[in-house]
C-alpha cells in the first residue's frame, strides 16, 4: 500500500508541474486534444491510483473523491495565480471532479482488493 501511496503523491507532483507549464511549452499534440478530454483523464487516473492507495473500504471512497475535487479546485487556482497565459475555469474544475468519480468508480467495480 506504500508503494501506491508514493506513486500517487508523484502523479499529484506532475499534475501540479504540468499545471506549470504555459501553452507555448505542452507538445503541440496535447493542445490538439480538446482541453475537458484531457481533464478528464487526467483526473481518472488520480481517482485509479487514489482508490490504489487509499480505497479499500466499505462503500464509495468520499474522502478521496473530496480530496481530487478539492485538488482540481486548487490546480485551476494555481494555474490563475502564475498567470502563464492559462486561466482557471469552473469546468476544468467539474470535469476534474467527473474524472476522479469515474476513475474511483471503474476501480471499485473492477479491481478487487
Amino acid at each position: 500500500m506504500l508503494k501506491w501511496r508514493i506513486i500517487f503523491l508523484a502523479y499529484c507532483c506532475l499534475v501540479i508541474y504540468l499545471s506549470s507549464l504555459s501553452p507555448k511549452d505542452l507538445p503541440d499534440q496535447a493542445l490538439s486534444i480538446p482541453d475537458t478530454v484531457l481533464h478528464f483523464i487526467e483526473y481518472s487516473i488520480m481517482g485509479v491510483l487514489g482508490w490504489a492507495a487509499f480505497g479499500g473500504g466499505v462503500g464509495f471512497p468520499w474522502g478521496v473523491f473530496a480530496f481530487c475535487c478539492c485538488f482540481g479546485i486548487g490546480d485551476e487556482c494555481w494555474q490563475d495565480w502564475l498567470d502563464r497565459s492559462r486561466t482557471a475555469d469552473v469546468w476544468d474544475a467539474a470535469t476534474d471532479a467527473a474524472g476522479a468519480f469515474c476513475g474511483l468508480l471503474i476501480s471499485m467495480v473492477f479491481w478487487r482488493r
